[in-house]
């Protein structure tokens, strides 16, 4: 990872697209651009929560062949995964509901690196991820909708 805050870059970016949030483009996601802002800062705080609420003395790291793909590819594959029904955002995101999880994140990352190392959680493709893995699938997540939302822009 860079010099720069974890994630700082990313939620840049996020806060810059906000205003183009209506912007759909079925060519490149059935989802618009609103919704992939919502999801990736859904997931980053859900994710978050979790974490913190672990025992890190329960941790568990066992080799997990997606998430080392994944990892080493430093991108997900399009259309391959199925977002938890818990991070899908509803119907009715608005400029303002980005804004308040984009301000709720900017609180939770302050938390984040107060955690220990292995404080965890289990996503349902990649197993238990500890905290640095949690740091890495996140940014590689966010990176992942500010890809689309990039190509739903520039297509």
């Amino acid at each position: 990872m860079s010099d720069k805050p974890f994630l700082e870059k990313e939620l840049k970016t996020i806060a810059s697209l906000i205003d183009k949030g209506e912007i759909l483009n079925k060519n490149i996601s059935m989802a618009s651009v609103k919704w992939h802002l919502q999801h990736s800062l859904l997931v980053i705080n859900k994710v978050i929560s979790a974490i913190k609420a672990s025992d890190p003395e329960t941790f568990k790291s066992e080799f997990n062949f997606k998430r080392s793909l994944v990892f080493f590819l430093n991108k997900i594959p399009r259309g391959k995964g199925k977002a938890p029904k818990q991070v899908l955002p509803d119907d009715n995101i608005s400029k303002e509901s980005i804004e308040k999880e984009l301000d709720k994140l900017r609180a939770n990352l302050v938390e984040l690196n107060t955690l220990d190392k292995n404080a965890y959680f289990h996503h349902p493709y990649f197993g238990n991820l500890n905290l640095k893995h949690t740091k890495r699938f996140l940014q590689i997540h966010t990176n992942h909708h500010l890809k689309i939302v990039e190509d739903i822009l520039n297509h």
